[in-house]
């Protein structure tokens, strides 16, 4: 098994397919993680909400919004659907709204076919997403895994299930407490947007021991000034775009 620290010392510079390739094909769909992998990403991205089978069992569906209006073309809330429901729903190009394990599936089968080992970033949105991640997690994967979340009361319930995952807290905007989060959290990175991300910032969270990863960057100009202040590496759309980065020192 690979840790997700080692991961970082073989990458110095990580480019991370958002949602996939979300600018290249239907956002967090088999398809996307697929084409994000094949451009050679070195960590794949995905959000995840609790949803329900008609029996009643839960499970996690990747997907980032809470309604399927703007991915899918049907209308209405997670909760109006089964899992049934929600699987036959068009999430583009024919795709349908994968479940967290169909991705772990794939990432599985991409490191025992190619040798490559791929991270994955799972951002825990929705309602009691924490208990059932960690619940799906507790087997060993051949790749590391990093678990984020805007909403950090969430990372704090994963962290007492699992207390030796990696955690990334997410942040839009700074906050003056953000040492004090990472700390309780035992946080290996922080991931911050693209315009809370200075140098100095980037400095700060890299000297107290801190990855750091930035959110989303399309543009290769912008990702070259990320990494030259010692950003960690970055999530994109664009892998396409911004793959050239991982390739040179930084």
């Amino acid at each position: 098994m690979s840790t997700f620290q080692q991961h970082l010392r073989r990458h110095p510079f990580v480019i991370a397919g958002h949602r996939g390739a979300a600018g290249l094909a239907p956002e967090n769909t088999l398809a996307s993680y697929s084409l994000a992998l094949e451009l050679g990403v070195t960590m794949l991205e995905l959000d995840v909400h609790r949803a329900h089978y008609a029996d009643g069992r839960a499970d996690l569906v990747v997907i980032h919004d809470n309604k399927v209006n703007r991915t899918t073309n049907a209308k209405g809330t997670l909760e109006e659907f089964s899992i049934e429901a929600l699987r036959q729903l068009d999430a583009g190009d024919g795709q349908s709204l994968p479940l967290l394990s169909e991705v772990l599936d794939l990432l599985t089968l991409h490191t025992q076919t190619t040798g490559r080992i791929t991270a994955l970033n799972i951002e825990l949105k929705g309602e009691e997403t924490a208990d059932l991640a960690a619940q799906m997690l507790s087997q060993t994967f051949a790749f590391p895994i990093v678990i984020s979340s805007f909403e950090h009361f969430k990372l704090t319930r994963f962290r007492t299930l699992m207390p030796q995952a990696p955690i990334a807290p997410l942040y839009h905007r700074y906050r003056s407490d953000w040492h004090t989060t990472a700390d309780d959290l035992n946080a290996c990175a922080i991931n911050i947007s693209a315009k809370m991300a200075t140098q100095t910032r980037i400095k700060k969270f890299k000297a107290a021991g801190y990855a750091v990863f930035v959110y989303t960057v399309n543009s290769l100009q912008e990702g070259q000034q990320l990494r030259d202040w010692g950003a960690s590496g970055l999530f994109t759309d664009r892998p396409d775009i911004l793959m050239p980065l991982s390739l040179t020192n930084p």
